[in-house]
């Protein structure tokens, strides 16, 4: 290994024990004798102390006294009449781990590793097991033994190769094994490393749910604060990970530290639904003067390139275009080849430009000189040009092309050039996916799934349909061989392996010829792999394809005459929508169904929540009619 194995040394066992021993009551006479040794030792009389123990020691009847004749024969320097104690201590007493711990300790002190090592094999997983632990290590590093003749049987045969070779010896201690061994010296010695090392260790071998269990439920420092959250958080423990970060003793930290540090606890907010911390925690890392920092550090500027797309997303779902036309502004400048910081900003320069001018109410309020509140928001807003945004887009794909940029180039392009006929935008699919194909039938995902979107949305809806057949078949249907290429091909079979925007396309496909049963099947997909949050990029665009599923899968219910299970599916759609409109569309759906089930009380509170959110939802509206009817 790099560097010394820094080993634990049981003197605090050893001391904890010897105090345990004064606590106790020690049998009369022998109390007596045990005093009279501390006198004559005070005094220097080493004789007569020795004759006083050697008494002591044929009276004694319990571990307690014959522990306080060890620790006295420590003290005076005879180690083997103070092994000879301990020994015959253990013989009495052999199921007892503290005096094999103490045992060992004095092994170890006189580097006698094999003894101390068949001695204290049995405290592994115990509030002794730091003795095991340095027995174990220190044999590991004297004999030069594999991984597999360590933790193996006697039988193991040795390998002569491992021994020879230094490097792989020092690796032995990265095998995953020493876990346990890591979590006793820990344990003994209080050094929070050693558990680093175990969890670590743990999560390498892919066992989270063991490296989680060794959260030692308080931190050491911010650093210490990190590591836990950062384990927890990779076993799927959100909650736990939070409650680690946030039980730091310290806010003092490198630079890189502190911000791993928000980051992660900016991410365990929003998987925990609380937004606006979440956010907060991001623009302190923002608000911090780390630009020369990052500049040297590739780790920090891809985490602050990411907590300004993320910020950016949070103010899109907020509907604060000024702050988040912020955010992807200093992102651009600073970052200016972060794919998805430039997609985050094409699809904003396309946002805008899409904005609906202003209607007749507004031209007129506009011309008499006043402003809505809105409007001056809106007037802050600098114009985002479409050709400044392709123009970057372009720049980044001559640099480093990916199948995502193309696509942001395409959408820019067709806006640019006020390409609104279907036809127009159309006719550019085809050579698009010419120049992009890999094989026969065969092209990147992302170009796939603008493609057939596009179709279906001018018209195309046979092509769509072929395009997107053709490509399910090519990705799925070879795990099938050869010989089964004649079996129908059924693309809800492989709904577990597919990717969000293939879900959503086959669901849509499957409605529109009638297969409501394959429908479920990918809605059900989608809300079982895309409704945890997590925090990637575009969550919000995923967030939303959740609650359609959620609601189209309700629908489906309510037309299969199974309400209750519908109200539920329509329920967590509500919980999760992001807009007053749509949660006053699915609210309407809610009371409608309640109305079916002739909970009128539940009805009503829907659906006059709906139109409280949007007043001009008037199917709503009907319906609380007939339900204020049926009240009466």
């Amino acid at each position: 290994m790099k560097g010394p194995l820094v080993l634990i040394f049981a003197s605090v066992v050893l001391s904890c024990s010897c105090i345990a021993c004064q606590g106790h009551v020690e049998g009369g006479s022998v109390t007596a004798l045990l005093d009279s040794a501390d006198a004559y030792i005070a005094n220097g009389d080493v004789k007569s102390a020795f004759a006083s123990l050697k008494t002591a020691q044929s009276q004694a009847s319990n571990t307690y006294e014959r522990m306080g004749v060890y620790k006295r024969y420590l003290k005076l320097g005879d180690l083997s009449l103070a092994e000879k104690t301990v020994k015959k201590a253990l013989r009495k007493d052999h199921d007892s781990k503290e005096l094999a711990a103490i045992y060992g300790s004095l092994l170890l002190s006189q580097n006698r590793i094999k003894e101390a090592l068949k001695v204290s094999r049995g405290l592994s997983g115990s509030q002794y097991g730091s003795v095991y632990a340095e027995a174990f290590m220190r044999n590991a590093i004297n004999t030069g033994k594999s991984a597999n003749e360590l933790f193996g049987s006697r039988r193991t045969k040795a390998d002569r190769e491992w021994a020879k070779d230094e490097t792989r010896r020092s690796e032995v201690f990265y095998d995953t094994r020493f876990a346990p061994v890591y979590h006793d010296a820990y344990v003994g010695s209080g050094r929070y490393r050693w558990n680093w090392n175990a969890a670590a260790l743990s999560m390498h071998a892919g066992k989270y749910d063991d490296a989680a269990a060794m959260y030692p439920s308080k931190t050491e420092s911010l650093e210490d604060a990190l590591f836990w959250g950062t384990i927890l958080y990779d076993a799927g423990r959100y909650p736990q990970s939070l409650e680690a970060l946030l039980t730091r003793s310290s806010d003092t930290a490198p630079e890189d530290v502190l911000i791993k540090y928000k980051s992660l606890l900016a991410d365990d907010y929003y998987i925990l639904a609380q937004d606006a911390e979440s956010e907060r925690e991001r623009s302190e890392i923002l608000g911090m003067n780390l630009s020369e920092y990052a500049a040297s550090n590739p780790s920090v500027a891809q985490i602050l390139s990411q907590t300004y797309v993320n910020s950016a997303l949070y103010y899109k779902s907020n509907d604060d275009h000024l702050s988040e036309y912020q955010r992807l502004n200093a992102l651009v400048t600073r970052y200016p080849d972060y794919k998805p910081g430039l997609a985050a900003y094409g699809q904003f320069a396309l946002d805008r430009s899409r904005v609906p001018k202003d209607d007749t109410m507004t031209a007129h309020i506009r011309a008499a000189g006043l402003q809505t509140r809105q409007m001056e928001i809106e007037a802050q807003i600098p114009p985002v040009s479409v050709d400044d945004a392709l123009a970057l887009v372009k720049h980044a794909i001559e640099k480093n092309s990916s199948p995502d940029l193309l696509v942001l180039e395409e959408e820019l392009i067709l806006q640019s050039n006020g390409y609104t006929e279907a036809s127009q935008r159309v006719s550019r699919l085809w050579p698009l996916l010419e120049r992009n194909q890999i094989s026969d039938n065969r092209y990147p995902p992302e170009i796939v799934r603008y493609a057939v979107v596009s179709l279906i949305q001018n018209g195309y809806l046979d092509e769509a349909c072929e395009l997107f057949d053709t490509y399910e078949k090519e990705v799925y249907q070879q795990d099938y061989g050869k010989k089964s290429r004649k079996k129908k091909f059924s693309s809800a079979e492989h709904a577990d392996e597919m990717e969000l925007w293939e879900c959503e396309v086959a669901a849509w496909f499957a409605i529109q010829n009638g297969d409501v049963e394959s429908a479920l099947v990918f809605y059900k997909t989608i809300i079982e792999k895309f409704a945890p949050r997590s925090p990637v990029m575009n969550v919000s665009g995923q967030n939303d394809s959740v609650v359609n599923s959620y609601v189209n899968a309700g629908n489906i219910y309510s037309g299969t005459n199974q309400g209750a299970v519908a109200l539920d599916y329509l329920n967590k759609a509500s919980s999760r929508a992001t807009t007053a409109e749509l949660k006053a569309e699915i609210l309407y759906r809610i009371g409608k169904q309640n109305f079916y089930l002739n909970d009128l009380h539940s009805a009503s509170k829907a659906l006059q929540y709906a139109l409280r959110l949007d007043p001009s939802h008037n199917k709503a509206r009907f319906v609380l009619q007939q339900v204020n009817r049926e009240q009466k």
